[in-house]
């Protein structure tokens, strides 16, 4: 994948005279809709720094506005931890006193001095530390960096989806209902990727007054429409995300068994890698479906594009979701899609114009929403404009950049 700066849409207005981010609680390379946040953010003239383990490759470090600070994962042996961790007490010790003593109040809370080394481990890098903001992607970065809340800095972070309409659910984690509810009451700001994910994060503490709605963005000028269609006689459906759970393969499975047994000559494509990858090559199998469904694994933005342009539905299954990317990417594409109810996507689909929002874990309904589609070409040609259009209207990229430099901007000022 190309990562070069020079490759991101200029945002639309006027520019920002540094104003300094911290992004703290990623791995690099990050995900894709956060590199994109972070070029939008430069191209925009902020300067940003992302804290993570691994060094980002070299078309990045030479920029001027972009910063890498070191901080590494809790790995290796534990003679290697020790080493790690006494090299960095010694080179941020005399950074800022204020803040190894604010730290050194939260090390001591710990029980074992093991606790204590890791403690020191994952807070030493960030002594001294100055910046007009402090953001966290996640809420689960927010709760494992408690203590950076503390150095004077506003905090931002964002609610996705499952860290906060999931996993509170979980009965052993029970303490994730405080935690979140105490992130929330110290945090500046809170980014929601939509109404619906804001008004479940409200059931744990989250004044709405202190929450700002940005949806998830595409660039439209990278996912674009096929530019020549090629006939097929195959229905070709595809679908883009994690192979875990809360995304519903099995039953889109059942869907295209289904579709199937009706005579539909169909080819199905799974993009994307995770732990449920050997149960759903199993499911697949079982159902007898290993002619017409392929799983693709991991895709560059340029091959999700290319299968993207090339089918006739996308198709989301979800169980739980904030507000997917991935369908924002196909709705740029000119694609039409069946999506369920779950989380904000219906506030990005609306039913019979983009495509089709179905209930949760529905088969017969994705059945049925496909089988419409793939006898009515004239009605996907009209879903796939109208999906178009609804990204350039109110999902672009720069949009969401604009939002989002203002949210950071109101931060910083109030902090």
């Amino acid at each position: 994948m190309d990562r070069s700066l020079s490759r991101t849409p200029l945002r639309s207005g006027a520019k920002v005279e540094r104003l300094k981010i911290v992004f703290v609680g990623i791995s690099w390379p990050p995900e894709t809709f956060i590199e994109r946040l972070i070029k939008g953010l430069i191209q925009a003239g902020a300067e940003v720094t992302v804290a993570c383990e691994r060094r980002p490759v070299a078309s990045w470090l030479p920029h001027r506005q972009f910063r890498w600070l070191y901080a590494p994962a809790w790995r290796g042996s534990m003679a290697s931890r020790l080493v790690r961790t006494a090299r960095m007490r010694i080179r941020y010790l005399n950074r800022k006193s204020s803040h190894v003593r604010l730290f050194e109040s939260h090390v001591r809370q710990a029980v074992s001095w093991r606790e204590r080394i890791q403690s020191w481990h994952k807070l030493l890098p960030f002594v001294g530390l100055r910046s007009d903001v402090i953001y966290f992607p996640w809420n689960s970065a927010a709760i494992s960096y408690l203590p950076l809340f503390e150095l004077g800095m506003p905090v931002i972070l964002s609610c996705r989806g499952t860290q906060v309409n999931i996993a509170p659910l979980n009965p052993e984690r029970s303490q994730l209902k405080e935690e979140l509810a105490t992130t929330f009451r110290k945090a500046a700001a809170v980014h929601c990727v939509s109404q619906a994910i804001l008004n479940e994060a409200t059931k744990y503490g989250l004044e709405s007054k202190k929450a700002d709605v940005i949806r998830p963005a595409v660039d439209p000028t990278f996912f674009f429409p096929a530019t020549q269609v090629h006939p097929s006689n195959i229905f070709r459906i595809s679908t883009t995300g994690g192979l875990s759970w809360r995304k519903g393969h099995e039953y889109a499975l059942q869907s295209i068994r289904a579709l199937k047994d009706r005579g539909i000559n169909l080819h199905f494509n799974i993009i994307g890698e995770g732990p449920e990858r050997e149960r759903l090559l199993y499911s697949v199998r079982d159902l007898k479906l290993e002619a017409v469904v392929r799983l693709h694994g991991r895709k560059t933005p340029e091959g999700v594009r290319e299968l993207l342009q090339s089918s006739d539905v996308f198709l989301l299954s979800s169980l739980s979701e904030g507000i997917s990317n991935a369908l924002l990417e196909a709705m740029a594409c000119g694609v039409p899609v069946v999506t369920t109810d779950c989380g904000g996507m219906g506030e990005v689909v609306t039913d019979g114009v983009e495509g089709f929002v179905i209930p949760v874990r529905n088969v017969d309904a994705i059945t049925e929403a496909l089988k419409r589609l793939f006898e009515d070409p004239a009605l996907r040609k009209r879903m796939g404009n109208a999906g178009r259009q609804r990204v350039e209207n109110s999902f672009s990229l720069s949009q969401q950049i604009d939002q989002f430099l203002s949210l950071c901007e109101r931060t910083a000022q109030v902090g």
